[in-house]
This record gives C-alpha cells, sequence and structure tokens, in this order.
C-alpha cells in the first residue's frame, strides 16, 4: 500500500523525545571532543516532524531560536501549522514538504533532526537525507539521525516476514493492524525462539502505529554501523557519536596522544564491533560535515565543563556510609546501580533539583555536603566521583546539558501553567511535554485541570473547580479524595516544569 497513506491512516504519535533536545545533543558531542553551536540561539531543522509535538516544545522552550519542520503527510502538517497559530508562536514554521526536494532558501542550520525517517524511506530518500544534512548543516552544526541497526534486527527478520506474509498488503493500515494481532497469536503458539516470543509479547501491548511502521510496512531496512559510517563519508559527512543510551562504549588501547583524526578509523571499527558484541537494534547517531573538526570517543575528562539533570528514585532507605550497590530507577522503570556513597547523594541532589539542571561543580559540592550532614567522613576525590557519574551519564541514568537551569519546583499559591501546557492539555490528540522533552501521560481530569491552570484560582479553589468537572463527567468523589488527587496533579506539572515562579 503506498507508505504516505499508510502514515495518514496510522501515524505515529507525534511525541517530544528527549534525546534530541539541542542542549542534550551540544553535551553528548562535547563529551566526543566537539563544540556544537549555542542551542539557545540556534537555527533548527526538523525532518519528518509530524505535527510538530518534538519541535515545537524546543521553539516555546528557546524563544531565540528559529524552528522549520518539514513533514510529507498534509494532515499532520497543516495540524501542526494550526497548533502553531493558534499557540501565537513566531518562532517555528511547519511545512509540508519533501525532504527530497526542500526548498533552495532554507539555509543553514544548526542542529537536523531525523528522528525515526532514515531506516523507513526507500533507498533514494536515504541518500536526499544525507544530501540534506550535508547541503544545510551550518559548519559546526550536528544532524541526528537514527536508525535500525541490523546487528540486531537479524533476530527479528523471521517475526517481520512472517507478519508481512500472513497479512494482506492491500488493507488500510488499521485493518492490516488487527490482522497482524491475529498473527501474533498464531506465531506465539507455533513458536518457542524466547527473543521472539518476547517480542511478540511486546508487540501486542505496543502503539498500534509502532507494530504497523516496523513490521508490517514497505520499509524497514537495517543498516550495520560500518555501511551507515561509508554512507556519511561518501556524502561529505563524518560521524560525531552516539545520543542514545549505552550500556558500554568504545575505549582505544594505546590511543593516548592520538589526534583525533589518527583514532577515527579504529573508532568506527570498534563501534561496528560493539553492535555486533551488544546486538544494538537502534542507534541516535550524531553527524557532522566532514570538514568540521574531527571527533573522538567519549572522554569522562568532559564531564567537568557540563550541566546535568536527573528523575530518579530508590525504593529503599538510601546507605551514604558504604559502598553498597542500590538500584535507582527512572520515570521509564529502568534501573541503575549505584555504589558510591558520593554518587548516591549526587543521584538525591539531581532529583531534587529535576526539572532544572545543576552545573558538575555544584552536583560534587552537593554530594560533599550531603555527605557532611550525614556525617559521613572522608574526602570525596574528583577523579572517582567523575568516574563513577560517566558511565551514569553513557546509560542515560543522568542526562548532560550544556547548560544550568531552574524551574518552579512547587505550585504557588496560584498555579499557573505556560501557554503551551496549557494548549497541549485542551487540544485532542496533543502530548502534553515537560520541560525535559518527556511526554507526560495524563487522563482526562489531567487534561482538565493543566487547562485550568491561568493563574486565578487558588489550589482550594481548582480542587472545587474539579469536583464540578468531575460531575459533569458522572464521577462524583468524595471531597477530600478530589482535593488529594488535585494537589498531587499540581505537584507533577510542577515536577516537570509546567508552571510559571
Amino acid at each position: 500500500m503506498n507508505t504516505l497513506a499508510s502514515y495518514d491512516e496510522l501515524p505515529y504519535d507525534s511525541l517530544p523525545l528527549p534525546e534530541t533536545q539541542p542542549d542534550f545533543l551540544a553535551a553528548v558531542a562535547q563529551l566526543h571532543g566537539f563544540d556544537a553551536p549555542d542551542p539557545s540561539r540556534a537555527r533548527i531543522l526538523e525532518l519528518g516532524c509530524a505535527q510538530g509535538g518534538n519541535l515545537i516544545p524546543l521553539a516555546w522552550r528557546w524563544p531565540d531560536c528559529e524552528c522549520v519542520g518539514v513533514e510529507l503527510s498534509r494532515v499532520q502538517a497543516d495540524a501542526g501549522a494550526a497548533f502553531v497559530e493558534a499557540l501565537g508562536l513566531p518562532n517555528v514554521r511547519i511545512l509540508h514538504g519533501d525532504l527530497a526536494a526542500l526548498q533552495a532558501d532554507l539555509g543553514e542550520f544548526d542542529f537536523i533532526i531525523a528522528h525515526g525517517v532514515f531506516s523507513w524511506v526507500p533507498p533514494s530518500v536515504q541518500q536526499a537525507l544525507l544530501e540534506v544534512c550535508r547541503r544545510h548543516l551550518s559548519p559546526h552544526g550536528i544532524a541526528y539521525v537514527s536508525f535500525n541497526v541490523a546487528a540486531g534486527w537479524e533476530k527479528l527478520q523471521p517475526l517481520r516476514a512472517a507478519l508481512t506474509g500472513r497479512t494482506a498488503a492491500d488493507l488500510p493500515a488499521p485493518a492490516r493492524f488487527q490482522q497482524a494481532l491475529r498473527v501474533l497469536d498464531e506465531l506465539q503458539a507455533e513458536w518457542s525462539d524466547p527473543a521472539l516470543l518476547k517480542e511478540i509479547a511486546y508487540l501486542k501491548s505496543a502503539a498500534p502505529s509502532y507494530l504497523f511502521h516496523e513490521y508490517l510496512a514497505e520499509f524497514n531496512a537495517p543498516m550495520r554501523f560500518g555501511e551507515f559510517a561509508a554512507q556519511l563519508d561518501a556524502h561529505g559527512l563524518r560521524y560525531v557519536g552516539e545520543a542514545g543510551p549505552r550500556s558500554a562504549v568504545v575505549e582505544l588501547e594505546d590511543a593516548w596522544g592520538m589526534v583525533p583524526e589518527g583514532m577515527a578509523g579504529r573508532w568506527l571499527d570498534a563501534e561496528a564491533a560493539l553492535d555486533e558484541v551488544l546486538a544494538v537494534r537502534f542507534r541516535r547517531a550524531l553527524i557532522a560535515r566532514a570538514d568540521a573538526p574531527c571527533a573522538r570517543p567519549p572522554q569522562a575528562d568532559a564531564l567537568s565543563a557540563l550541566a546535568f539533570d536527573a528523575d530518579l528514585r530508590c525504593d529503599e532507605e538510601i546507605d551514604l556510609e558504604t559502598a553498597s550497590e542500590q538500584r535507582f530507577i527512572n520515570p521509564a522503570g529502568n534501573a541503575f546501580p549505584i555504589a558510591q556513597p558520593a554518587m548516591k547523594a549526587a543521584a538525591v541532589a539531581l532529583s531534587a533539583a529535576y526539572p532544572g539542571s545543576l552545573a558538575y561543580s555544584d552536583v560534587l559540592a552537593a554530594a560533599r555536603q550531603m555527605l557532611a550532614e550525614y556525617g559521613v567522613g572522608g574526602e570525596v576525590e574528583e577523579a572517582a566521583f567523575r568516574d563513577a557519574l560517566f558511565p551514569l551519564v553513557m546509560a542515560h541514568c543522568v542526562m548532560p546539558t550544556v547548560t544550568s537551569v531552574a524551574y518552579a519546583n512547587a505550585p504557588g499559591e496560584r498555579p499557573c501553567a505556560h501557554g503551551l501546557a496549557r494548549q497541549q492539555a485542551n487540544a485532542p490528540n496533543w502530548v502534553v511535554s515537560g520541560a525535559r522533552q518527556v511526554a507526560m501521560e495524563l487522563d482526562a481530569p489531567g487534561r482538565i485541570l493543566l487547562g485550568m491552570l491561568d493563574g486565578r484560582r487558588t489550589s482550594e479553589e481548582l480542587a472545587a473547580a474539579m469536583r464540578r468537572a468531575l460531575v459533569t463527567q458522572g464521577l462524583e468523589l468524595p471531597r477530600e479524595t478530589v482535593d488529594e488527587l488535585t494537589r498531587q496533579q499540581l505537584w507533577l506539572f510542577a515536577r516537570q516544569g509546567l508552571l510559571l515562579a
């Protein structure tokens, strides 16, 4: 069936994507010895932006940036343009167009984002995407290009083959998705491979758009890292680093004293080998022009120039006296073991500041102060602290950024959400995005409450308004219950940086 039609019939949710934040991308580049442009005053281009669920929050966050989105689906491009017009946001445009035929006068961009595009389009469009990066990146600009990796997808190919072979390609996308669910039931009964059964279980609960576009769509072409790097080279581009979470990073032996150009070939070979060992399935590659400075594998020494944010919890009493390993969990449910007492203290300090970020020196100082307050003796050695922080940053337990920033951390007397959050809450099919580009799952009452937060009501008045709103929806709850739920929701909004000081 027509690929564009399938995206109109069963589009991906237009979500904010934390790993595409330009301040995060600039920080990752800095870990690789690459100085990216200032993200707060950048020109940002997103290819395949859907209705702008990722790009519009970036434009809102940085009013001095100029943001342009290009989307092939007119339905989604028009929805995004209408949302921007209603919001009155002057620094973002959503254009209906083909990335293979961009208008020539768009100019250069400091950051180009192409998430979920490269592996899902024909080879000719893949080449056009890389040509856009070569032609439109500024001299030190960074492009983010995600793609499926062959190393991790090889074992899943039988599942894709079965789903495409047992469903009718001429069906509309929603009907073919329903057919695919029935095929998954059949395969679950027929197959015994643990990896395939795990994937089947995931697909049965995943978003319909994910199942369709990963397993049923005409194009899904996983690629080996070495092939991707060769294509970059052919287009006058070069690899800078990886924006996705990493459980292991490349460390080159005998690389001390080598200039980045001298280790580039060994680094790329090592990245390809790492994919095979770890069965990597998805990459979020950062790339730059070939005439830009050469990057290198990430270095822990670069952490001291950055800032960090983290949203973590620990479900047990934190032991700051011994190097006992404890699990810190992020909102996605990923668990990260931390043993060093100073790093546990740092995790607590960062979580208390979230969604704000703390400069490296402030994180270290906060950790030292917390240990002192709890009577934990001994000096916190900076080198050991840095080396403990590095793998947590690589794994995305702690997120790096190039600037430290604070947000309102309490609802205040008359809670007021910023305009973007209120419009997202009031607009059907729009996801509310947190300050750190996190998608928030809000039910209908949560959206109603967020839409009310114009700064004119106290918390008590908001709770009373929510009781009335729930009654109109046929849901009558005890006053104490509504009051408590309202209070919890307001603190959640503050936690995600939606409220003004």
